[in-house]
């Protein structure tokens, strides 16, 4: 049981102390920190290997962390506070209702085969948050316009490319009203045609300023435009951090200046 947590603020959507992870013996994270505030766009970047996927995959506890803290929107994850405010480990129902908050968009889409479009998007706040049916159709719609579907809303996964199929499940994930979108390089499964169309969407959500986004991408121009702060990674560390023309432009670590020089 622990004691003497310190919990964000309210403009603080996540909260990340110290976050360490190891996998086989093998160091993953080391005792990473970050906090990103409400409506903040962040863009992880950083060579293959450098624990970004693993960082956002802990975020939302798909990793299960060695030590630190992580809070989402004002949530310990993977702890319930007891009624003396100490906070105990938690990995049933408690954790699921945490997840609910954050959406995660992943390199492949996850969609429901046997379900269209529309019924891909409305389903899980029906069954999990027990939205009335038709008020769920409805707002499925009006994000399946959002991303730019309005007109494959009844088509199934397997009639869609897979542009539209990862489209459909940002559209999922934001049914949700989650206080947080993680995006796991959304792009790496698509083709250039199909990228395109996703980074526009994705555009058009970070250019609302409503959406709290962490983004681990190799697309640096889509980096450039939407991010209001770069984090580069390396080694399971954040190594820099900044406003996205200050690390892009003027990087000051060798390592990020090494990355740069071998993506741009």
């Amino acid at each position: 049981m622990r004691t003497h947590i310190e919990v964000p603020d309210s403009d603080t959507v996540v909260s990340a102390k110290d976050v360490s992870l190891s996998f086989q013996g093998n160091q993953i994270l080391h005792e990473v920190s970050l906090d990103v505030h409400k409506g903040e766009v962040v863009v992880l970047l950083g060579p293959s290997g450098a624990g970004k996927t693993s960082f956002l995959r802990t975020i939302n506890l798909l990793n299960s962390y060695d030590s630190g803290e992580i809070f989402v929107d004002g949530h310990l994850m993977g702890y319930k506070k007891t009624k003396s405010g100490a906070y105990t480990p938690d990995s049933g129902k408690h954790l699921a209702e945490q997840r609910r908050n954050i959406g995660f968009v992943f390199q492949h889409f996850n969609l429901f085969p046997h379900m269209t479009a529309l019924e891909n998007v409305w389903h899980t706040p029906v069954r999990i948050l027990k939205v009335p049916k038709e008020q769920a159709v409805r707002e499925a719609g009006e994000l399946l316009a959002l991303v730019g579907l309005s007109d494959r809303k009844d088509a199934h996964p397997n009639g869609l490319s897979g542009g539209q199929q990862q489209r459909v499940a940002i559209a999922r994930a934001l049914a949700m009203h989650p206080a947080l979108m993680l995006f796991d390089e959304p792009t790496s499964a698509l083709d250039p045609e199909m990228t395109k169309e996703v980074l526009t969407v994705m555009q058009k959500l970070a250019g609302k300023g409503d959406t709290t986004m962490m983004i681990v991408t190799h697309e640096i121009e889509f980096a450039r435009k939407v991010a209001d702060r770069i984090v580069v990674m390396a080694d399971g560390r954040i190594i820099e951090q900044g406003p996205t023309e200050d690390v892009l432009d003027r990087p000051q670590e060798t390592r990020t200046k090494e990355f740069l020089t071998k993506v741009l």
